[in-house]
């Protein structure tokens, strides 16, 4: 009698664990595929706005006040517009 109150008791615990669980589980999901479409929004309003343009490869430009992000999926560069001008040369010179 007391192994099977035992076992009971598990499969009850067991039981309401995994629900528990599943319904964690199942409210994750739903805050990441809100979170998802949130960040998808933005990406196209800030697209529309002209402050944020997208390259092959993942990589994007972001201008911020007075500063431009250039991000891909290893990383990050943060450059002042100050010295776009000096960039630009940089970039051209052979």
């Amino acid at each position: 009698m007391y192994r099977e109150f035992i076992i009971l008791t598990s499969v009850i615990v067991l039981s309401m664990f995994m629900t528990v669980h599943n319904r964690n589980k199942e409210a994750i999901n739903n805050s990441e595929t809100r979170l998802s479409i949130q960040r998808e929004t933005q990406e196209e309003m800030l697209i529309q706005e002209g402050n944020l343009m997208r390259l092959n490869g993942g990589i994007t430009f972001t201008k911020n006040a007075n500063l431009i992000i250039i991000k891909d999926p290893y990383s990050t560069i943060i450059l002042d517009k100050n010295s776009t001008d000096e960039i630009i040369a940089f970039l051209e010179k052979e």
